[in-house]
């Protein structure tokens, strides 16, 4: 039997180390390598946008960490105000009424995937693309830019099957995230099999903050604050170079 002693000071131990749990801030992200890559290869690289956010914190004397969810569960709980924030996130119609957007972390390049095999038209804007069987996975703000722009497209679950289906059927394009696609292509050893058709446009991604999680307008400053530090020292782009 322990002694009330011994069991005092084990409560002790729990308390601490839940404080020390309750300390660092969650970050959800879904795996976008990359921006953020859930299951690191050999060289442990986490993202380029895991490492900044991570950093920037850090730098305001904060620790933070990140957590992967699916993107549609994620973004529920922006909502719903249980969690902090969300990673990589862009700016899109409706966003600003739950979410308080920190400053530019990165940018993607939207482009046109399409086949190797792919003869038609090259499309050098999004809208120029119209007419041709085009797919986007569904929820991501590409789904809505291709809406806004009056361009037809048919949703798909995932971007592994939209490159499988971009591949093996008759789909002529994938509007996606140029910087993304190339990594997956190449995990999925497709990079030989696909071009790319970019349509000029680049999008910026943000930590995304949850306005209904407790001081998330200051968290969103202090944040903010880390990362100007980070940029203006080089820490910023040492962290890109590893990626290139």
């Amino acid at each position: 039997m322990k002694s009330p002693l011994s069991i005092f000071f084990i409560l002790i131990c729990m308390t601490s180390i839940t404080r020390a749990q309750e300390n660092v801030l969650t970050i959800h992200a879904v795996n976008y390598p990359p921006y953020e890559i859930e299951n690191p290869d050999v060289d442990s690289l986490l993202g380029f946008d895991v490492e900044v956010a991570v950093e920037a914190f850090k730098r305001v004397g904060r620790r933070a960490r990140v957590e992967f969810r699916p993107w549609k569960r994620i973004v529920a709980m922006a909502k719903a105000g249980t969690t902090m924030a969300i990673l990589s996130c862009g700016k899109s119609a409706g966003r600003e009424e739950y979410i308080y957007y920190s400053e530019p972390i990165s940018t993607a390049t939207r482009t046109y995937a399409a086949s190797i095999d792919y003869s038609k038209d090259v499309p050098s804007s999004i809208e120029e693309a119209q007419g041709q069987k085009i797919l986007v996975v569904s929820g991501y703000v590409s789904e809505k830019e291709l809406a806004a722009a009056g361009v037809d497209f048919e949703p798909i679950i995932d971007d592994d099957s939209a490159l499988r289906v971009l591949i093996n059927r008759d789909f002529d394009l994938f509007f996606t995230t140029k910087e993304f696609i190339q990594y997956v292509a190449g995990g999925l050893g497709l990079s030989k099999k696909l071009q790319y058709f970019d349509t000029g446009k680049q999008i910026p991604y943000h930590l995304c903050f949850s306005k209904g999680w407790p001081g998330s307008n200051t968290l969103r400053d202090i944040f903010n604050k880390g990362l100007a530090e980070i940029r203006a020292d080089g820490t910023y782009d040492a962290i890109h170079a590893r990626y290139q």
